[in-house]
């Protein structure tokens, strides 16, 4: 996603916030809730409140949308927490998120990306969002906005690119290209959720990627025994999907 940034800035009033607390529910039968595991690679970039904070807003949107998030820190400052399964090969419904930051300073004109998330776009697939956090907190500077708040709904958005499995956008919501001063100064809930066709995608796609169906699900989210599910995976523990290692900054547009 990117921010218009053009010049002209007024009073503000917690919008984000107010945003987040009116988020509503969204479901759609066909399709229950979904679950997935993120990896959160940040190496020490933002202050942990501040990532914390970001990462419940995240969740929240997410939560509305059905689908439930658990959060696995991993990075220089977890190795020594989560050695194993930070290093492992990412689970079918598994996904990673990296904060990063950038040199030098945003333009005040023009457009600012911040965040993109790796696609593949022959699978209609991806597993890594990156985030620049310098960027978040100069637009939150700049309209006078909650940059922990900012920061978790931009993370919701990548990982909705992640499961849609497209670089595509919306006209409206949270999966709009671009997000005006003006959108994150006013307190509109429609502007920072998915829609329900948005939703229901995502739920199916995580559910796509673990081979299942929802009606053949055991207690542990794997196969039920006796499943005539002829896609379901015969290994619901792991699948090698992506390396987070050596991968080159790119666009989500």
């Amino acid at each position: 996603m990117a921010a218009a940034v053009t010049l002209g800035l007024a009073l503000t009033v917690p919008g984000l916030v107010r945003a987040a607390e009116n988020t509503p529910r969204i479901a759609r039968e066909g399709v229950a809730r979904a679950r997935v595991q993120m990896r959160v690679y940040d190496a020490g970039m933002m202050p942990a409140a501040i990532q914390t904070v970001a990462l419940r807003a995240a969740a929240g949107v997410l939560a509305a949308a059905g689908i439930d998030v658990l959060w696995l820190p991993c990075g220089s400052g977890a190795a020594g927490t989560h050695p194993a399964a930070c290093d492992t090969p990412l689970g079918p419904s598994e996904l990673s998120v990296r904060f990063v930051r950038l040199a030098g300073t945003p333009s005040a004109r023009g457009q600012l990306q911040l965040g993109y998330s790796l696609l593949d776009t022959t699978r209609g697939e991806g597993t890594l969002a990156t985030m620049y956090i310098d960027r978040v907190e100069w637009l939150a500077a700049q309209a006078r906005a909650d940059a922990a708040m900012l920061l978790g709904f931009a993370v919701a958005h990548e990982i909705g690119h992640l499961l849609l499995g497209t670089n595509a956008h919306a006209a409206h919501g949270l999966m709009r290209a671009v997000w005006s001063r003006a959108q994150l100064q006013h307190g509109d809930a429609g502007d920072w959720r998915f829609s329900r066709d948005e939703a229901w995608k995502m739920r199916a796609s995580v559910e796509q990627r673990n081979g299942l169906r929802s009606s053949q699900r055991d207690a542990t989210g794997c196969p039920a025994p006796g499943g005539d599910d002829p896609g379901a995976s015969t290994d619901c523990g792991a699948t090698a999907v992506a390396s987070l290692r050596a991968v080159a900054p790119g666009s989500d547009r």
